[in-house]
């Protein structure tokens, strides 16, 4: 998706509280989990100039997130990813750049990524 992830944490909140709150005057399925474990499980996102996102990872489920520099689009991080990463990743480490960056997006879609040069990205990071 295109709308960033910064918003996910406040969304899974109002998703619990209208749950919790709602379901039972409105007949709803009783469910296993929160909707907010639902959430953190199944749904992958993507983002691209989103700090809030990165300031948030804690709050959401690191092996979902995906950086995107969604090149050509005109909301491109494109020329300045590099710089708009190293600033957006300065508090993360090497292994949360690393899922965010490219393990993530290999995993999802069960890319061989033994051949690609992928190191070298987050190594000038």
């Amino acid at each position: 998706m295109e709308a960033d992830g910064g918003w996910i944490p406040h969304f899974m909140y109002r998703m619990d509280h209208a749950y919790n709150r709602h379901r039972h005057w409105m007949r709803g399925r009783e469910l296993d989990q929160q909707p907010s474990a639902y959430f953190l499980e199944h749904i992958y996102f993507t983002f691209q100039d989103d700090y809030t996102a990165f300031m948030f990872k804690d709050h959401m489920n690191i092996e979902r997130m995906m950086w995107a520099n969604d090149y050509p689009h005109s909301d491109s991080t494109w020329p300045w990813s590099q710089d708009v990463l190293k600033k957006q990743l300065s508090h993360m480490t090497e292994d949360e750049k690393n899922l965010v960056l490219h393990d993530n997006v290999a995993g999802l879609y069960q890319l061989d990524t033994a051949s690609l040069p992928v190191q070298e990205v987050t190594a000038a990071l």
